[in-house]
């Protein structure tokens, strides 16, 4: 049977952290015992009280996730702070921790391309910095017509953004926040940039440079990898059980 630190090697060297963008804390955050046995995994988008205890429920000993658990330093781990309560929590549980971001974005199969396969967005090539995604829809749609289409494939009726008048032809697509992939969009040549949410600012921006956002909520544009990256688990260890835990933030 698989250990924890056969997952560990796996998935460093399948994400590896060169593809991880500068300061992104991913990957292994808390493995109370690297010799454990494994054969169950709970996926989610993020560490979380409740994730954590589904985890515990399912007889899970890796919670893997999207987003890592510890963005910024840490000095201590005090039951006070909410960082600190969640790695608490599932060390007291036995359960190692590990997130990948933006490596799971830029990956072939990763987020973006998972996204763009659900949309249907052709064609696709990766900007320059490897991150976001941009192609081609096979027929061209209105504005209120994608949106209602981005909706319907990802499950939700949150899609709002700026529209510029222009038709939707040419896609940039980066999952969960595309505040910061906004020019590296723009560059692409795309009319339209489809993500999860970005600062008001950056709606001004499109307007003002003629780019539609369509903005389909940072849960929505990113929980659609989790059955792509359990597949990609389940390749390399077919006994692990899988469960996924859905909390629609």
């Amino acid at each position: 049977m698989a250990k924890i630190k056969d997952i560990i090697s796996f998935l460093e060297n399948r994400i590896p952290k060169s593809l991880s963008m500068p300061g992104d804390n991913d990957g292994f955050a808390l493995v109370p015992d690297s010799e454990k046995e494994l054969d169950c995994i709970a996926l989610a988008l993020d560490v979380s009280l409740d994730s954590i205890e589904f985890a515990k429920s399912v007889g899970a000993q890796l919670l893997l996730t999207h987003h890592p658990t510890i963005f910024s330093p840490l000095y201590s781990l005090k039951d006070s702070d909410g960082v600190g309560k969640r790695l608490l929590k599932a060390a007291q549980a036995g359960i190692a921790l590990a997130g990948y971001h933006t490596r799971l974005d830029a990956i072939d199969g990763g987020v973006n391309d998972t996204l763009c396969a659900l949309v249907g967005i052709k064609d696709v090539e990766k900007f320059e910095d490897g991150l976001g995604r941009v192609g081609y829809l096979e027929k061209p749609m209105s504005y209120g017509e994608f949106c209602a289409h981005v909706g319907k494939v990802l499950g939700t009726e949150k899609v709002t953004g700026i529209n510029t008048g222009k038709t939707v032809h040419r896609v940039a697509v980066v999952g969960g926040s595309g505040k910061g992939s906004f020019y590296d969009a723009y560059r692409t040549g795309a009319d339209t940039f489809l993500t999860g949410e970005v600062a008001h600012n950056t709606l001004l921006d499109g307007r003002d440079l003629g780019m539609n956002l369509v903005l389909a909520t940072h849960y929505r544009t990113e929980v659609v990898v989790l059955p792509p990256l359990g597949e990609m688990v389940k390749e390399a260890f077919p006994h692990i059980k899988l469960h996924f835990f859905g909390d629609n933030l």
